[in-house]
């Protein structure tokens, strides 16, 4: 797994999908495999997204060959199935592509803050940075099975927090300005957390986000 240049925000694929043969393929992460030490481990990383990512990848690709279209990214095969009530290419590409997503908004372990335009947002909907940390590990706890916890700007740039089920994702949803998500699937964290699933996501916003780039996706969606 080698580093490679981040996808940029105006990329609707986030680099897990290629628009020239209308496929999925699996990113190279953004930073060293070693860099979400303590949080992330190498070996999570390793099976994160060289077995379950991987896996998503192969069977979207797989559900792709047996239909006539073409599509130009992940979003649209999303939204297409989504439309079409086809649950299995669903699930699959919408796992693909939340988790092109979810590398994009990471960066080297260290201690993280939003700033900014971002961070007067978050101070107004959660009072600060500790209640915003509050308020999504009491969500992802409400959380029995498996899922996503995002951050989004609505269209007056009021942000929230929420969690969708499974394979569920935001990115088709044209009303919402997607920020960030935290993978709360079970692979994202046992390995070096075990089933503390609130120490992974407090972590997780504390310590590997990458708030700039969350900055920079709220200022472009003004």
């Amino acid at each position: 797994m080698s580093q490679q240049t981040l996808a940029t925000t105006t990329d609707p694929s986030f680099g897990g999908f290629n628009p020239s043969t209308g496929t999925f393929v699996l990113p190279s992460l953004p930073f060293e495999v070693t860099a979400l030490n303590p949080i992330t481990s190498v070996e999570t990383l390793e099976v994160h997204l060289g077995k379950h990512h991987k896996a998503y990848v192969e069977k979207a690709n797989e559900k792709l060959e047996t239909l006539t279209r073409r599509f130009k990214s992940a979003v649209e095969v999303v939204a297409f199935a989504r439309d079409t009530g086809d649950d299995a290419l669903f699930e699959q590409s919408a796992q693909a592509l939340n988790h092109a997503f979810f590398w994009t908004c990471q960066q080297a372990a260290g201690h993280t803050r939003p700033t900014g335009t971002l961070e007067v947002a978050i101070n107004e909907a959660f009072t600060d940075f500790e209640g915003f940390i509050k308020a999504a590990v009491d969500l992802a706890k409400s959380r029995v099975g498996s899922g996503w916890l995002w951050l989004y700007a609505d269209q007056d740039d009021k942000v929230a927090l929420i969690i969708t089920k499974d394979a569920d994702t935001l990115l088709d949803d044209e009303s919402r300005n997607v920020l960030l998500v935290c993978d709360i699937w079970e692979h994202a964290y046992y390995l070096d957390h075990k089933s503390d699933k609130p120490a992974w996501v407090e972590n997780y916003f504390n310590q590997i986000v990458d708030w700039s780039l969350a900055k920079d996706r709220f200022q472009q969606g003004d």
